[in-house]
C-alpha cells in the first residue's frame, strides 16, 4: 500500500512539473516539449532543425507566407491570382502576410465574395464619372450638368466645361452635352461713308467673275475686204446707177467722162 502510495506521488509531482513548465511558457515565441519551453521559428519562416534553444530557421519560399510565430516544418501557400478571372497579384508581395488578390485596373469584384472581376460600367457621351469604379464598387455616371460636356464612352472620365472664348472672338455655335462650343473670329469692316467701325462675323464672300471677251485677230485679207465694203457703202454707185470697181485713182476720170457724155446729148 505505501508503495503504491509513492507511485502515485511521483507521478502527480510530475504532472504539475509539466504543467508549470508549459505555464511558464510564452504562448508567442515559444512551445513546450519535454517538460521544457522550446524556442520557435519567427515569421516568414519554417523550422527545418528542432533544436529545441537553437532551432534552425529557413526562410518561405516563393508564393509563401508565415504570419505567426512556428515550429512548422513548412511555410503556406499564398493564393493563386488567375488572370482569366480577371485577378492580378499585389505590387509588393510579404512573406509574413497573406495577400488577397485584386481585381485588375478597370474592374470590380462581382459579388461579396468576389469569385470572379467584371469589368467597370462606361458612361456614354453626354454622360461622366461621379464615382470611379475600384476593386470593390463600379463605376457611378451621371449627367453632365449645362455648361459641360462629354463626347466619349469612358468608366474614367468627367464632364468637360465648355470652352470660353478668347477676348475678340465669338461663340460660332454653342455647346451641348455631347459637344464643346465653337468659337470664331470676329471681322472689323467699314460702315458707309462715315467709316464707322463694328465687329461681325468673319464671313467668306464669293468675288464677282468678270467676262473676258476674247478679240480674235485678223488676217490682211479680212481687212481689205472690210476696206472695200466700206468704200461701196460711202459711194455705191455711179450716177446711172453702175457700180464703181476702179480703183479711187481712176475713179476721178470716170466721172467726169459720165459727165461730159452726159452734156453733150
Amino acid at each position: 500500500f505505501c508503495e503504491q502510495l509513492i507511485v502515485e506521488y511521483i507521478s502527480l509531482n510530475s504532472i504539475f512539473g509539466m504543467a508549470a513548465a508549459q505555464a511558464s511558457c510564452d504562448p508567442r515565441t515559444q512551445y513546450a516539449k519535454d517538460g521544457g519551453c522550446c524556442q520557435m521559428c519567427g515569421p516568414g519562416t519554417s523550422m527545418s532543425n528542432s533544436d529545441c534553444e537553437n532551432p534552425r530557421c529557413d526562410p518561405c519560399g516563393e508564393d509563401e507566407f508565415q504570419e505567426k510565430y512556428t515550429n512548422a516544418s513548412k511555410c503556406e501557400r499564398q493564393r493563386y491570382c488567375d488572370s482569366h478571372k480577371n485577378f492580378e497579384e499585389p505590387g509588393q508581395r510579404s512573406k509574413t502576410e497573406k495577400y488577397n488578390c485584386k481585381c485588375k485596373y478597370g474592374f470590380h469584384c462581382s459579388s461579396e465574395e468576389c469569385l470572379t472581376c467584371v469589368e467597370h460600367t462606361p458612361c456614354a457621351p453626354g454622360f461622366g464619372v461621379k464615382s470611379i469604379g475600384n476593386h470593390s464598387y463600379d463605376t457611378v455616371c451621371e449627367k453632365c450638368a449645362p455648361g459641360t460636356f462629354s463626347n466619349e464612352t469612358s468608366w474614367s472620365a468627367v464632364c468637360h466645361k465648355w470652352t470660353k472664348c478668347a477676348v475678340g472672338d465669338h461663340v460660332e455655335e454653342s455647346g451641348t452635352d455631347t459637344t464643346d462650343n465653337k468659337c470664331g473670329e470676329f471681322c472689323v469692316v467699314g460702315c458707309g461713308a462715315l467709316f464707322k467701325t463694328k465687329l461681325q462675323p468673319c464671313q467668306q464672300q464669293e468675288t464677282p467673275k468678270m467676262e473676258t471677251k476674247i478679240l480674235m485677230p485678223m488676217t490682211p485679207e479680212e481687212n481689205e475686204d472690210n476696206e472695200d465694203s466700206h468704200e461701196l457703202s460711202s459711194e455705191g454707185l455711179t450716177e446711172k446707177g453702175n457700180r464703181v470697181m476702179q480703183e479711187r485713182g481712176k475713179e476721178e476720170i470716170i466721172s467726169r467722162q459720165e459727165w461730159n457724155h452726159t452734156q453733150t446729148f
